[in-house]
C-alpha cells in the first residue's frame, strides 16, 4: 500500500474520519486507532513478517528497561551489547546473509558454485531497526529514560507514515507529541497537504518521467554516446532525489494531518556549496543517525590522529551508509566515493559534522562563486550516482568509462526530442521551486503567501499531475 495508490488514499480517509470523529476524545484513544492502523498497513504490505516488527518492538522495550534498571556499568555495556547483536543481527541476517556468504565462497573456494539461500527482506526493517538501536543507546547513555508505556513506544516504532521508508525518527523528538490528545489543527493540516501535494509531484511528474529516459539507457549504456550518459546520469539523480524526497515529504504531510510533526529529511541538498552542507540536507535522518551512533564514537577513538583520524572515520562511516542501502558492492562504493570527496573538507578545516549556514540565503540569483560550488557538488553527485543504480561496479566503472570518452563532446541525438526537453522543463520548474523556499520549513511551504498566489500554485501543480508517468510504481527506497 504505497502513497500513490489509490488503495492507500481509501485507507487513510478511513483513519483520518475515525481518529478526528470516533476516537478524538482521549489521546490513548487515538494513539490506539494509530497503532491498530499502522499494524495493518505493514500487515498489508506483507504480512510475513509482522513478527519481526512485532518481536522487534518488544525486544527492544524490555531491553531498554533492562538498561536503566542495571545498577552497574559492566552490566549495562552488557545488555547493550547483547541487543545491538540482536538488532544488527537480524538486519545483517536478512539484508546480507547472501551478501557475504557468496563473497566468502568466492574468496575460499573458487569453482565452487554458490546457491543464494531465499530470504526475502522484510519491509522497512533498516528504517525500524535503526530507530530500536538508536533507542536503545539513548537508554544506556542517558540520554531518555526507558518508555513504561508499551502502547506508546510501540505507535513510535510502527507510526504508518515514516514505517517504511522513513524518516528515521528520535524517539526523544515523536513521543512527547503523542502523550497528549491532538487537537484539529487546520494551518497544520493545510500545510500538510500541501507537502502531500508537492511529494506527489515529485514522485509521479518528476521522479517517473525521469526513469523512463533513465531506464532504457541504463540497460543499453553501450550503445549510448558520453554525452548521452552524462545527461541521463543527471536524469537518475533527479529521479533518485524527487523518488524519496517526494516520499518523504508525503510521509511527513499525512503525519501533519493526524498532527504529528516528523523530523524533515530533505533541505533542498543540491544548493549546497560542499560535500558536507549536501550530506547535511540530504536524508538528513540517516545523516544524523550516522553522525551521532557512529561517525562521533570513531572520531572520539581516533582522536589522537588529528585529520587522519577524522578522514579514517568519515570514510568508515559512509561505507556503513553505502552498507546500509543495500547488500551490493556498488552500494559500498558509493559510500566510499562520498566519505573520499569529504577528504578536501576535511583539510581545509572545514566542519563534518555541525551545521553551516554556506547555502545562499535571500538572493533570487547565486553569485558566480556559489554557482560553481553548486556544479561542481552536482557533478560529483552525479558520478557517484552511476554506482548507486548500477547493477554492479563493472558495469558502472563501464558507464562512467565510455562518459569520458571522444562521444562526450557530441550531441546527445538519442534523447533529443519534444517529450524529454517537456520533462527538463518540469525538472526546472521543480528545481525554481525549491529554489525560493530553500529557507522554508519545507520546498512548498506558501503559508505565508495572499490566497490568489496559493491558488495559482495548486492550480499549476494539478495541471502537471496530468503528465505524471507510471502512476503505481513504488518508491525506490522502499528496498532499502
Amino acid at each position: 500500500m504505497i502513497f500513490n495508490s489509490y488503495d492507500f488514499v481509501v485507507f487513510f480517509v478511513v483513519v483520518f474520519i475515525l481518529y478526528w470523529f470516533v476516537f478524538n476524545k482521549t489521546a490513548k484513544a487515538q494513539n490506539v486507532l494509530l497503532l491498530i492502523s499502522s499494524l495493518f498497513f505493514y500487515a498489508w504490505a506483507d504480512w510475513r513478517f509482522l513478527g519481526i516488527l512485532i518481536f522487534n518492538i518488544l525486544f527492544n522495550y524490555y531491553l531498554a528497561k533492562s538498561i536503566f534498571k542495571a545498577s552497574k556499568v559492566a552490566v549495562k555495556q552488557k545488555i547493550l551489547w547483547f541487543g545491538i547483536l540482536i538488532n544488527v543481527g537480524i538486519l545483517g541476517y536478512y539484508k546480507y546473509f547472501n551478501f557475504f556468504y557468496e563473497n566468502l565462497i568466492n574468496i575460499f573456494s573458487s569453482g565452487t558454485t554458490f546457491t543464494a539461500l531465499d530470504l526475502l527482506i522484510p519491509l522497512g526493517i533498516s528504517f525500524f531497526t535503526f530507530q530500536s538501536l538508536g533507542y536503545i543507546i539513548d537508554v544506556y547513555y542517558e540520554e531518555v529514560e526507558p518508555y513504561n508505556d508499551l502502547m506508546l513506544f510501540s505507535t513510535y516504532m510502527v507510526f504508518f507514515p515514516k514505517l517504511l521508508s522513513g524518516p528515521i525518527e528520535r524517539v526523544q523528538k515523536f513521543i512527547p507529541q503523542i502523550v497528549s490528545k491532538r487537537v484539529f489543527d487546520y494551518p497544520l493540516i493545510a500545510d500538510g497537504l500541501r507537502q502531500i501535494l508537492w511529494g506527489l509531484f515529485a514522485k509521479l511528474v518528476i521522479a517517473e518521467n525521469c526513469a523512463v529516459i533513465v531506464d532504457p539507457v541504463f540497460e543499453n549504456y553501450n550503445n549510448e554516446s558520453g554525452s548521452t550518459l552524462l545527461f541521463v546520469s543527471f536524469f537518475y539523480m533527479i529521479q533518485l532525489y524527487a523518488d524519496f524526497s517526494g516520499y518523504s515529504n508525503m510521509a511527513i504531510g499525512v503525519a501533519k494531518l493526524l498532527g504529528i510533526k516528523l523530523s524533515r529529511n530533505f533541505a533542498t541538498p543540491f544548493f549546497s556549496l560542499n560535500i558536507s552542507e549536501f550530506w547535511r540536507k540530504w536524508h538528513m535522518t540517516l545523516t544524523s543517525w550516522m553522525m551521532d551512533y557512529i561517525f562521533t564514537p570513531l572520531s572520539f577513538i581516533l582522536r589522537a590522529y588529528k585529520k587522519i583520524g577524522l578522514i579514517i572515520s568519515v570514510i568508515i562511516t559512509f561505507l556503513i551508509v553505502g552498507l546500509w542501502h543495500g547488500a551490493n558492492w556498488t552500494y559500498i562504493v558509493f559510500g566510499l566515493i562520498h566519505g573520499i570527496y569529504f577528504i578536501p573538507v576535511i583539510l581545509k578545516g572545514t566542519s563534518v559534522n555541525k551545521a553551516s549556514n554556506t547555502m545562499t540565503e535571500n538572493k533570487y540569483l547565486p553569485s558566480v562563486v556559489e554557482l560553481f560550488k553548486m556544479l561542481v557538488l552536482l557533478v560529483q553527485v552525479m558520478l557517484a550516482s552511476v554506482f548507486f543504480r548500477s547493477e554492479t561496479v563493472i558495469k558502472a566503472i563501464n558507464y562512467l568509462s565510455r562518459i569520458f570518452s571522444k562521444s562526450l563532446i557530441s550531441l546527445p541525438s538519442s534523447i533529443i526530442n519534444g517529450r524529454n526537453a517537456l520533462i527538463f522543463m518540469f525538472i526546472a520548474f521543480f528545481i525554481t521551486v525549491e529554489w525560493f523556499h530553500k529557507t522554508k520549513s519545507h520546498e512548498f511551504d506558501i503559508s505565508g503567501k495572499p490566497l490568489y498566489i496559493r491558488w495559482f500554485f495548486y492550480i499549476i501543480i494539478f495541471i502537471l499531475l496530468l503528465f505524471a508517468g507510471r502512476t503505481a510504481e513504488a518508491f525506490i527506497y522502499f528496498q532499502f
